[in-house]
């Protein structure tokens, strides 16, 4: 919780710390580390979360990658649920308000940027393009069904994947 609560500059600015620690701890050697890296690199999700998770699992079994994984994420909630709050009083501004919609374009930008980037990569079989074609359609169709859609989409796409 330490390396999340006072290290600036996100996930990557904390790896470097964690391997410091590790090995200073005596958890595993820096060649160790940075095959986990490696495997953290690859698995999507903010990279400090993944890092975290893998070293606690490799140092205290199941129970360190969970402990671990909320230890790096409580820090950066907490803060921004204060700004958040501090943020709150000052909503109805009309600068404050087109500046946090001018932000929540550039993210949902970014996040379209990723997700053509994938498309992009992504090879399509027959299968694959109905599985994602069906899901999708699903989607538009019921809202309610989001999180089952999402599920069953996903499992489709790993078991035939295969």
């Amino acid at each position: 919780m330490r390396i999340s609560t006072l290290t600036l500059g996100g996930g990557y600015a904390m790896v470097p710390v964690m391997q410091w620690e590790a090995d200073r701890l005596g958890w595993m050697k820096k060649e160790e580390f940075l095959s986990l890296l490696s495997v953290a690199q690859s698995i999507p999700g903010p990279i400090a979360f993944n890092t975290a998770i893998l070293v606690g699992k490799k140092v205290a079994g199941v129970l360190g990658a969970v402990l671990s994984g909320v230890a790096i994420a409580l820090p950066p909630f907490f803060a921004i649920v204060a700004v958040a709050g501090l943020l709150r009083p000052f909503l109805h501004n009309v600068y404050l308000r087109a500046f946090l919609l001018g932000v929540y374009a550039a993210v949902v930008g970014l996040v379209f940027n990723v997700l053509i980037g994938l498309l992009k990569r992504q090879r399509w079989a027959l299968l694959r393009t109905m599985i994602v074609g069906v899901g999708v359609a699903l989607l538009l169709a019921s809202r309610s069904a989001l999180y089952a859609v999402f599920v069953a989409s996903i499992w489709l796409l790993y078991v035939w994947g295969r």
